[in-house]
């Protein structure tokens, strides 16, 4: 093969799907089933978010309409009280199964003690449920949970 022949080869398959090129799994489909088929516990009840923590606040993704892939995350830290946040104490788990998906986000993510972006995220049809918790310097623990619809 000539090298011309490669170069044009592979500038042919960066086209084909630029969207896609970028994506990077959040949650294999494997892990959406698995999730999806666990028992739900009746009467759990989440955490309650100390007094004075921080607030994590989504913008990204929509929780209230279906939305598309490769979906954007984008959260906001707010802390209180002049704390400061702590970007090391960052935690996401997934769904009823609280997979541990913190490393997978922070990856492809941009991160600072405003808030995370992480695009191109690849996520199965389905409803999806993911948990965020984030401490400031004063060791008080935000949690939040969102749900959100992937068609």
């Amino acid at each position: 093969m000539d090298r011309r022949t490669l170069i044009f080869g592979l500038l042919a398959v960066s086209y084909v799907n630029p969207c896609r090129a970028a994506a990077w799994t959040l949650i294999s489909k494997e892990e959406f089933e698995h999730d999806s088929t666990a028992p739900r516990f009746r009467g759990f009840v989440a955490p309650a978010t100390q007094a004075g923590a921080p607030v994590i606040e989504v913008d990204q993704p929509d929780e209230t309409k279906p939305i598309n892939v490769p979906v954007t995350i984008r959260l906001r830290f707010r802390p209180q009280g002049g704390a400061i946040i702590d970007l090391t104490s960052f935690r996401a788990t997934y769904g009823w199964l609280g997979i541990d998906i913190t490393q997978r986000i922070l990856e492809h993510a941009q991160v600072n003690t405003s808030g995370l972006v992480a695009n191109g995220a690849d996520i199965p049809a389905g409803h999806h449920k993911v948990t965020l918790q984030v401490a400031d310097n004063m060791h008080r623990v935000g949690m939040r949970t969102f749900e959100f619809t992937v068609i």
